[in-house]
Parts: C-alpha cells; structure tokens; sequence
C-alpha cells in the first residue's frame, strides 16, 4: 500500500469486518457523516489501525492546518488527517471506520490502498456516511436517500438517489471503485435543510439509524436528539422573526408534503400484492426481529 501505514496487522483484526466511510468536505453538509463517525468512536472499543501519509493527500495552502498563538508562542499546528480505526461493540459485525478530511489528491491510489486492505482483512461490504443540501425545511423529517451496487438494497432502502450528474466527491469516487473492485457497497446520505449553517445533528441521528438498520450496530443516540431539539428551536426561533423566511419554509413544507405523497401513491400503484413465495417465513420473521432487538440494545 502507497499511502496506508499500518499500526495493526489486518490478521488481527475481528471476523468479517465492515468498512465504514466518512469524510468532511462538500458531501458532509451540516457536518452529518462527521458527527455519526464521532459517536460511532465514542461508543465502542476503538484500535488505530493505520493512517495515510498526509503529505501526500493534502495541499496545504488550500487545507492549512491551524495553530494557537498565546502572547508570542507558536502552539503545535493541527495537521489534517485521515485514518482507519477498528471498532468493536458487543453486536454487529467489527467496524474499520475510514474517518478524516477529504483528500486533496491522489484519490485513486487512496481507493486502491483500502480495496487492498479490505481484501487482506476479509471485508465484503462498504458503508459510507454523508449528507447533502436540499429543498427540505426543518420542520419536516431529513430525507435519507442511497446509493448501492445492489439492486435489492436500494429496493429496501425505498428512496434511491435520483439520476443526476454532479462533481464528485472522494467519498463518492471511493465507494464506485470499490464497488468496482467487488465489495457490496451502500451510502447513506441525508438532505438536510440548505439554509441551515453549522451543525445539523438530525442528519447524523438518521444515518445511524439507519446503520444500525442495516448491520445491528448499536449507537446511543441520546445527545445526538437533544441537539437535535436544540438546533430545531433555533431555526424555529430565526423564522419567527422574518415573514420572508416563514414564507420561505411554508413553501419547502407544501414541496416536500406533495412530494412524499406522490412518492406514497406511486408505489401504491406499482407494488404488486405479495405472492405466497414471497411472505417471509417464521424463521425469516424471527431473524429479522432478533437484528433488530440487537441495534436497539
């Protein structure tokens, strides 16, 4: 590997490992990857597994690193980083959770370093973590929306990415070489309101619940919805104050109501009644509802 400088051997790490991907940048509006990838470390045992040699990712002059000046003295500059930790909590499968700044350069070679890791290691699935701006107001749920190499995932998501041509992200660059590499692949993002500035802690409450959906990982979420609230009685409190802005958000509401229930009739529409192959059976049932008592725990 160019870039990746292993602290762990991957022999030691847990039994097939899932590889979790968030980084800063254009696709973590509201900093919603940033903040679940924070309580994902926060709430499990935690191994540095490698870093990547950020000389080689990182132009500092557009990324400068920051550094405290008291009274004369230079304090330590904070050098952005991007590293691979293992987490690994008492359900799920282990985590190798890829966290950091976004690179400037060499994203390619990044991709190809962790679809080495990933075969050395015994990973099979990728997760990515992110959020995007949206016509969504703040007084309506964030959207969760996905991308995934797999037709049936994005069927059980219910809300796949619409077809669209943007700049690419390195997250999103990272999860399509991946997934050309043979990894099952799925990213979690959410819209978040686009007037909203700083923080939006609903965005990473959502994607985490959505990870425990998909891989039984529990996250406490507590702090997560308190600031949730928080955030919410603060937009709630700046609309108030400006009928432009009320008027503003009135109209995302009626947007984003007929939307969903378009989104309702259509697959009212379309959904086919289940035929008897396709009721799951007890066992089936009995699973499911173990996988899920296991996220909740």
């Amino acid at each position: 590997m160019e870039l990746l400088r292993l602290d762990l051997p991957p022999d030691q790490l847990g039994s097939d490992p899932v590889l979790v991907v968030s980084m800063d940048g254009w696709t973590d509006a509201g900093e919603g990857g940033s903040l679940a990838a924070r309580a994902l470390r926060d709430g499990g045992v935690r191994r540095r597994v490698g870093q990547f040699d950020a000389d080689r990712l990182y132009d500092y002059r557009d990324r400068r690193p920051t550094l405290a000046i008291d009274r004369g003295r230079l304090g330590v500059p904070q050098w952005p980083t991007l590293v691979v930790d293992e987490l690994v909590g008492e359900h799920g499968p282990p985590l190798l959770l890829v966290h950091g700044a976004e690179p400037d350069l060499r994203w390619r070679t990044l991709a190809a370093d962790l679809a080495e890791l990933c075969e050395l290691a015994g990973v099979r699935r990728y997760v990515g973590l992110g959020a995007v701006p949206g016509p969504i107001p703040h007084t309506r749920p964030v959207q969760l929306i996905g991308t995934s190499s797999d037709e049936d995932t994005l069927r059980r998501i219910s809300r796949p990415h619409e077809q669209v041509v943007v700049p690419s992200s390195c997250q999103v660059a990272l999860e399509a070489s991946l997934a050309a590499a043979g990894l099952d692949t799925l990213g979690l993002w959410v819209r978040i309101p686009h007037y909203v500035a700083g923080d939006y802690p609903d965005a990473a409450r959502a994607l985490l619940e959505a990870l425990r959906g998909e891989l039984g990982t529990p996250v406490e979420l507590t702090d997560l919805q308190v600031a949730a609230a928080e955030t919410r009685a603060r937009l709630d409190l700046a609309a108030s104050g400006s009928d432009e802005i009320r008027e503003h958000v009135a109209q995302l509401e009626r947007l984003y109501d007929a939307e969903v229930e378009a989104e309702r009739l259509v697959t009212a529409e379309q959904e086919p009644p289940m035929s008897e192959e396709q009721v799951p059976s007890a066992e089936e049932l009995g699973a499911e509802i173990e996988r899920f008592l296991r996220g909740r725990d």
